[in-house]
């Protein structure tokens, strides 16, 4: 240590010159540790932005050359370097966290969907605003993730994605080595249910085998999660019931010849009177209405792809994307294929965007979307997690009903009793807080909260980070 009564004052101004520059290029050094490469410059149409973007891949498997793809949005904020990082992964299984999470629900910007109009716009609701956001497009195969093995497209299932899932998660911090400290946090919705949990389990394994805290997961949180197919294919069919979109000769017919346990989607089974009924609901008492939230307006504006998709799956586990307008046109779509925007974010060139993939829905393993996630959430909930799940009201995919049915299986002790959140003096919802778990509904919201309800939706994101119940009246 220099003793400062043996220096001069001008040799002592120039020593603590010395180490503020050395501090300062240090500091400079640790901020530029990002992958610069991966770095987006400007989006197409993108309005100004303080935070800073990046995307591109991160290889999971070599020898097949399978890569994930993100789009990592620093969070809006002066101290985004010390905030957390939050992991958004949409549901299907099959759909793009880009078109729908990022581009339609709570990513910093929407498209324009005005009549001849293009480019982006802000989203004041931003999740961003509260986190660093990484949005995730898995498994390969789904949005600009690819493997460049074909018979990898053939069959997948939730160990498979898990596995990749956390080898994305590795690959993406030895990218940005300066955020391995911060608090970690797993996002979804819809098959997200099964995502989640299953992603939570593998870090905390991994981390055990380590011995070191590699991830420093904190917590989850999923909307309308598809998590016990039995409970998740009863509350759906009672909440049709119960709001009078069907008759009660097919509630009885359905009750009578489907297996709840067995189907990924109610119909999906072996079943002809289960099939007859179900398609009896789907494509004629219920063929006027938005399943994914039954009060929408419903404009017959879906692409063939996506129409296809909704018939092939509805209702059942999976998320049939529409943008945050149900009546407005399609605009991510022809956005994120142009090749500007490809080339922006570092994606593959010669890629096709697609919002979810038929190919992979088709033969993602039905063994895994019937296996219950109740096992998974008993292991995790004595891990000290911070578990939270949303649901908004009028989803009619993945109810609020059938969630409440599941979360009575896991027995857990109830710390604050059912009351109604107060959103801007309004009812945002009704929550209950349980001991190492919150459940919460967003009052008048479909399948994508964020996007029916973007106000409430980051109410809720913020109160799940600093792990405090909504607020009452």
């Amino acid at each position: 240590m220099f003793k400062m009564g043996t220096m001069s004052k001008k040799n002592a101004f120039s020593l603590w010159l010395s180490c503020v520059t050395i501090f300062l290029v240090l500091e400079q050094a640790s901020v530029e540790s990002a992958d610069a490469t991966q770095r987006v410059q400007r989006l197409p149409g993108q309005p100004p932005v303080r935070f800073e973007q990046y995307a591109g891949y991160v290889i999971v498997n070599e020898e097949k050359g399978r890569a994930i793809f993100y789009w990592f949005i620093e969070a809006d904020h002066k101290k985004a370097a010390t905030m957390p990082v939050s992991f958004w992964f949409n549901g299907g299984p099959g759909c793009s966290s880009i078109g729908a999470g990022a581009m339609s629900e709570l990513g910093p910007f929407y498209n324009k969907n005005e009549p001849g109009e293009s480019g982006l716009v802000r989203n004041k609701h931003a999740w961003n605003k509260a986190s660093n956001i990484v949005f995730v497009d898995s498994p390969a195969g789904v949005g600009y993730s690819y493997s460049n093995t074909s018979a990898d497209y053939n069959y997948l299932d939730d160990e498979l994605t898990a596995v990749d899932a956390l080898a994305f998660l590795v690959g993406w911090f030895a990218k940005f080595p300066e955020y391995q400290n911060n608090e970690v946090y797993l996002l979804g919705e819809s098959y997200a249910g099964h995502y989640a949990p299953n992603l939570a389990s593998k870090i905390l394994i991994h981390n055990e085998n380590l011995g070191k805290l590699d991830i420093n997961l904190k917590g989850f949180l999923i909307g309308n999660p598809w998590t016990d197919s039995y409970y998740d294919n009863k509350g759906a069919v009672d909440f049709w019931y119960h709001h009078s979109l069907i008759s009660d000769e097919t509630y009885n017919e359905i009750q009578r010849s489907c297996d709840y346990r067995l189907e990924p989607a109610v119909g999906f089974s072996s079943s002809a009177a289960c099939r007859n009924a179900a398609n009896h609901a789907s494509n004629l008492e219920m063929a006027e209405i938005d399943a994914y939230n039954i009060y929408a307006g419903n404009c017959n504006s879906a692409s063939v792809n996506d129409s296809a998709l909704v018939k092939r799956t509805r209702p059942s586990f999976f998320l049939g994307l529409k943008d945050s307008n149900f009546c407005g046109p399609d605009t991510t779509t022809p956005y994120l294929n142009l090749p500007e925007v490809k080339a922006a974010l570092h994606a593959r060139p010669g890629i096709k965007w697609t919002e979810c993939s038929l190919q992979i829905n088709s033969q993602y393993s039905v063994a895994s979307v019937v296996e219950s996630m109740l096992p998974v959430y008993r292991y995790l909930l004595t891990k000290g997690l911070k578990i939270w799940i949303y649901s908004g009201d009028i989803d009619g995919v993945v109810p609020t009903t059938g969630t409440r049915y599941w979360l009575r299986q896991l027995d857990l002790i109830v710390e604050v009793p059912w009351y109604p959140w107060n959103h801007s003096t309004q009812v945002g919802g009704w929550t209950q807080v349980y001991k190492g778990l919150t459940f919460v509904t967003v009052r008048d919201a479909g399948h994508m909260v964020p996007a029916d309800k973007p106000s409430q939706a980051l109410q809720v994101f913020r109160r799940f980070l600093i792990g405090k119940p909504l607020p009452s009246f």
